[in-house]
This record gives C-alpha cells, structure tokens and sequence, in this order.
C-alpha cells in the first residue's frame, strides 16, 4: 500500500520537505485505512483499539491517526500466531 500526499502548498514551502520526509518515512494512517489493511470494518477497528490488539489512537485536534508501521506490525503479529498455531 502506497501512500502519497501533496506538501506544494506556497505557504508550507520552506517547512514541506522536512514534513514530507517524516511523513515518507511512517505515515500516520486513518481508521479506514487501518481497517482496509487489517480487512476488516471500521467498527471492528475501533473494538480492536478498545481491546489493546491495535494501538491507541494519535490524536490531533479531534482526529485519531495511528502509524502505518503499528499497524503493519498488528498484522505481521497476527500472521505470526495463526503460523505458530498451525506448526
């Protein structure tokens, strides 16, 4: 999955390509993406966070974002259980 973003706004120049880098490097996703990529709804999400199996949310303002890599290592977790369950 590829995210990408549009940092060229004229008032944003001089500090974008720091942002951009950082962003680049582990995105900060939405509670729809985390359940598209965990294939799963987004209520499903949202009882997952309330369980501990995703990581709480980042919160900025009133949004709720989590890192791409967290997410990442949630399902990377849980293809590592169903392997040890089945060996």
């Amino acid at each position: 999955m590829t995210l990408t973003a549009d940092f060229n706004h004229p008032s944003n120049s001089e500090h974008m390509p720091a942002v951009a880098a950082l962003v680049a490097k582990d995105p900060l996703i939405r509670d729809a993406d985390g359940a598209f990529m965990m294939g799963c709804s987004k209520a499903t999400f949202w009882r997952r966070v309330a369980d501990g199996t995703v990581p709480a949310a980042i919160k900025i303002g009133g949004m709720s974002r989590w890192r791409l890599s967290d997410i990442e290592a949630v399902i990377s977790k849980a293809e590592a259980n169903r392997t040890a369950s089945t060996a």
